[in-house]
């Protein structure tokens, strides 16, 4: 992890070794007071004080400068376990015998102190100021090791401690919200279905950050909903009337007019997003995070919405969120303005509270046909009926199109959300084809109303009374989820991108899904003839997932690139932050050379890392002035060769690249993760092209990670897994190592010839359980596989964890006829360092 330097100090009468970080310090004073331009990350660590990482060049500099702010220190680590040793600028006394008033003073001026409390006749807590001369942890050494009068001196340490396990919430109607949990029992309930936010919430240790914003343009919400009524909940709000977008902060702004009754569905989709934890209702996926809605006028289920309202509303929300859910669209067109297009464009990358892009969701529709697609034959897109104001109906026929168009599509930082029933099923209604990004759970339902299909509604708020719906459904339930998972992730990782979080929402998706096609609407006396039932049409009408030349994965027709997975997603941002105790290696040149015009040759400079560790993430930015820039070819070469191009003679006449490239924008920087650091890196840039010309100003490398020793313990039983019985084996590996767990993987060898029928489990030393398989892949043979956090994020919540003691893994076979062996399973532990 993190450079050191060895020390020690004592900690209750004992000799305690530290490791003394050359990146990271604390300040005695909160993340908002401290402001640096070389600060890296910023944690809250106490009441009162800040962990700040930098690099090991700035360190002192930074620090230099923050003591003008606040007494700051170096931060320390425990060597044997690697735990925080947060020191602070205070320390405790135990004198020898009871001290005289006068001893007690000679004793404070002779270090430089400041008393501070007196607990008893010889407890006493001191302050340390710029005249003692030393830091706390070389007073106390010098205090328990040559002072006559101490008997002992220790550190008045602050410390992050955790509640002792994640409390569910409690909120009534919790155990029905299936798409958030995989709990609930019931016949029409796959697991696969789930979001899997209760276990995102776990990895946080938290609901999300009350500081990231997610918008909702709808028909409203309900501002007094028992779900929305902690302080501050509410960003901002707003509503139109005409033309004009009345705001909070408007004179004659009336809250009241945020929620119309009868137009409930916008508070739906407030509640799916973040629905409070507080024990009265029910919860939504981003539950601490904040909302921002904005309300449409309405008239039923149609909302009035125009190019220049949508414009006036994305200038209201450019600086103030970090998502936008948006559960409205509309078949076979659905055209906006181009001046619509071009600002989405531009907030996607650079609006937004943070300044780093909004990530723009959409529904997909409910209206069982491709969103952009031209076809060859006359595709369905309505549900044929006409229903009367008495609440009649009559079968008139569906409306065809072939042509499909979503101008929306294509769009970078904006995605269009299917639907994906409780059993894992795609949703029969919902909207499918080129465009589509991802799926989330939601209700299901026949597009024609003509059979019956099974899946669970999904329940959430409403304005009407009773406060609760359990049969909130469509895309328009699907896209919020998503939104409020973007928000989780932001709220784990506040330097992600828009880009980034999108891409990360795309590359973790889950593909273990229910592929089962739906039967044709059968005929009926009204209406003998069905054949006009096409839908999904080919070459869609099947849900395989396949290389589409997608550069966040495989892509399906019917699921995008797959179910909305909560807990991956959460975990991968935790990953591309920058933890406490991460390496650091910025490197910089500023060459100044002349890019030779129109030759392949181009110029080539390096910069040298001298560090060695396991890369995490990697950053590159350059600034090169040109007169052209679509001329320009540029590709980093690492010292093991690998060579990745950044930019390939994209921008055309656009003047100056000054850009920053990383794993969220430059997906294929993740082919140096597996290389070595250190060495020689190349920046090669080549002019491809006459007349412009141009030069490399200067340009930066930023790589982070860590270094990790590893542990092995494994076992080969070579044991029996009993047919069909629940209790299953039960195997355990007793670990001496000491320290807590940073990173582990797990290897199973385990034959089978029905690898559905297993559920296998590792429970760590204090007892946590993480499900490793839990009965999926059919009628596969043999799980030959091993488990880290990126193909199973849940192993994360493990981090932090005490490795000593007993792992216990269980292998269960929940069904009869097929039988099966543990051959060997095996546990690679890395500890903090």
């Amino acid at each position: 992890m993190t450079a050191t330097e060895k020390t020690y100090t004592y900690r209750s009468g004992k000799k305690i070794e530290l490791n003394k970080s050359l990146v990271q310090m604390v300040v005695r004073a909160l993340p908002g007071s401290v402001d640096d331009d070389a600060i890296v990350d910023k944690q809250q660590v106490s009441s009162g004080s800040t962990l700040i990482t930098t690099t090991s060049t700035n360190l002192e500099s930074v620090m230099r400068r923050s003591r003008a702010v606040a007494p700051t220190h170096h931060a320390y680590f425990e060597a044997q376990t690697g735990a925080e040793f947060l020191i602070t600028d205070r320390i405790f006394v135990v004198f020898k015998t009871p001290p005289s008033t006068e001893a007690v003073d000679e004793f404070a001026g002779r270090y430089g102190l400041v008393k501070k409390a007196v607990y008893s006749d010889r407890d006493y807590l001191f302050q340390l100021t710029t005249h003692t001369g030393m830091n706390p942890v070389k007073l106390v050494v010098k205090l328990t090791e040559d002072d006559p009068l101490v008997e002992v001196a220790e550190h008045d340490l602050d410390q992050r401690v955790a509640t002792s396990q994640f409390a569910v919430p409690l909120d009534p109607q919790y155990g029905r919200e299936w798409h958030l949990h995989t709990d609930l029992n019931d016949p029409d309930y796959d697991t696969r279905a789930c979001s899997l936010c209760e276990d995102a919430w776990r990895l946080l240790d938290h609901f999300g950050s009350e500081n990231v914003v997610v918008a909702v343009t709808d028909d409203g919400c309900k501002l007094d909903h028992h779900d929305f009524d902690s302080p501050d909940k509410f960003a901002d709000w707003g509503y139109f009337r005409g033309e004009r977008l009345i705001i909070s902060r408007d004179i004659d702004a009336d809250p009241g007019e945020m929620y119309q009754p009868g137009s409930n569905h916008g508070t739906s989709c407030a509640g799916v997003i973040a629905g409070e934890v507080d024990a009265l209702l029910t919860v939504g996926a981003a539950p601490g995070c904040s909302l921002l809605p904005i309300q449409w006028e309405s008239d039923g289920p149609s909302l009035y919405i125009s190019d220049s309202k949508l414009l006036t509303a994305l200038n209201f929300i450019a600086d103030k969120v970090d998502v936008m859910s948006n559960s409205w669209s509309g078949v076979p067109t659905f055209v906006l303005a181009l001046p619509v297009i071009n600002r989405l464009t531009e907030l996607a990358q650079t609006g937004g509270r943070r300044g780093k892009g909004i990530v723009f969701l959409w529904a997909a529709g409910n209206d069982n046909c491709p969103i952009s697609h031209t076809a060859a034959v006359d595709v369905p897109f309505t549900h044929g009926w006409r229903v009367y104001n008495d609440g009649s109906a009559e079968w008139i026929g569906v409306d065809t199109a072939r042509q499909f168009d979503r101008n929306l599509v294509g769009i970078p930082g904006v995605m269009n959300i299917a639907a994906l029933a409780s059993t894992a099923r795609r949703s029969h209604y919902s909207n499918y084809g080129p465009g589509i990004s991802l799926c989330a759970p939601s209700s299901n339902g026949h597009a024609y109303y003509r059979m019956d299909v099974r899946g669970l509604g999904v329940t959430t708020t409403t304005g009407q009374p009773g406060g609760v719906t359990h049969e909130f459904g469509g895309t328009s339930s699907a896209t919020p989820l998503v939104a409020g998972i973007a928000a989780l992730m932001v709220s784990a990782n506040p330097d992600l991108t828009a880009l980034e979080v999108v891409s990360i929402l795309k590359q973790t998706a889950s593909k273990d899904l229910d592929f089962q096609a739906y039967p044709r609407t059968p005929s009926a006396g009204f209406d003998p003839d069905t054949s006009w039932d096409i839908s999904p049409i080919a070459p869609f009408d099947n849900g395989n997932f396949s290389d589409v030349g997608d550069e966040d994965g495989t892509w399906s027709p019917w699921f995008g690139h797959g179910r909305v997975d909560a807990a991956a997603a959460v975990a991968e941002a935790m990953r591309r932050g920058v933890r406490p105790g991460d390496l650091i290696f910025q490197g910089e040149a500023s060459p100044d050379k002349s890019i030779p015009d129109n030759n392949s040759r181009g110029i080539k400079n390096k910069i040298v890392c001298d560090r060695a560790f396991t890369p995490r993430s990697i950053k590159v930015h350059v600034d090169i002035t040109h007169t052209y820039i679509g001329d320009l070819r540029i590709a980093l070469i690492s010292p093991s060769g690998t060579a990745v191009t950044l930019h390939d003679r994209t921008g055309g006449s656009a003047s100056d690249l000054h850009s920053e490239f990383n794993i969220g924008s430059t997906p294929a920087l993740l082919a140096f993760l597996d290389e070595p650091v250190e060495g020689v890196w190349t920046l090669h840039v080549q002019d491809l092209a006459a007349q412009d010309r141009g030069r490399l100003k200067r340009w930066l490398l930023e790589i982070s990670g860590l270094t990790q020793s590893a542990f092995d313990v494994e076992e080969a039983p070579g044991m029996i897994i009993p047919d069909n019985i629940p209790g299953g084996i039960s195997r355990s590996l007793n670990v001496a190592i000491s320290g807590h767990l940073d990173d582990i993987q797990a290897e199973l060898d385990i034959t089978h010839t029905y690898i559905g029928d297993l559920r296998v489990e590792l429970v760590s030393p204090s007892d946590t359980h993480v499900l490793l398989h839990n009965r999926t892949g059919g009628s596969a043979n043999n799980i030959i596989k091993t488990y880290t956090g990126e193909n199973t994020p849940h192993l994360q919540i493990l981090r932090g964890e005490t490795i000593n003691g007993i792992w216990r893994l269980n292998v269960s076979d929940r069904a009869g006829a097929d039988q099966g062996k543990l051959n060997r399973w095996a546990l690679k532990l890395m500890p903090s360092a």
